[in-house]
């Protein structure tokens, strides 16, 4: 008994996840998913490491930027990195499955009555109000992001250019390879 409890002491919050609990916190995440990949972000940030403490702020954020290498939308490659890293390849389908259930549904139901709907006013305002909050949120993210590690900042400061310039995306990229290539000859040429 007592070798047990010593067991069960030494054991992560990790391992303590149950394919359940998985499963209902991303149903519950997919369940508020209006906007597109980016709107999960603060949820997962709230849920898996605030509320469950499956994993730490620093570890979340290394998994967004996998989640963004991977091709494919980036709330399922975050869904199935977070349930690989808390139970392996069943909680990448267990994380996936919990996540894609109800926007399924919803998406389904949608379609069916889409043709009625768009008609009314109501409707179309509630939307348009549900995509201003969905960019408040996405700013919010981005804002802690950039406040709790240094290593984002020139993501979010790329972010803000193509937004205000209208500067294409390749111009970035470009511009940050040759900026890093020329800081590491100076930190060479320094030693």
């Amino acid at each position: 008994m007592e070798q047990a409890q010593i067991e069960r002491k030494g054991k992560s919050k990790k391992e303590e996840a149950s394919f359940f609990d998985i499963f209902v916190s991303f149903t519950k995440m997919g369940a508020v998913l209006i906007g597109g990949g980016y709107a999960l972000l603060p949820l997962l940030e709230r849920e898996i490491v605030n509320r469950r403490k499956w994993a730490k702020s620093e570890e979340m954020l290394d998994l967004y930027a996998l989640a963004q290498l991977l091709p494919g939308v980036i709330a399922i490659n975050t869904a199935m990195l977070v349930g690989n890293r808390l139970r392996g390849w069943k909680g990448t389908i267990v994380s996936s499955f919990g996540l894609i259930l109800v926007p399924f549904i919803l998406i389904v139901s949608y379609a069916a009555a889409y043709g009625y709907l768009k008609d009314i006013s109501l409707f179309s305002r509630a939307l348009a109000g549900v995509q201003a909050a969905i960019a408040g949120m996405i700013l919010a993210l981005g804002y802690e992001m950039v406040r709790k590690t240094r290593k984002y900042a020139l993501a979010f400061l790329a972010s803000i250019v193509v937004l205000l310039f209208n500067v294409s995306f390749i111009w970035i990229i470009l511009a940050v390879v040759l900026f890093a290539f020329a800081l590491h000859l100076w930190r060479f040429w320094r030693k």
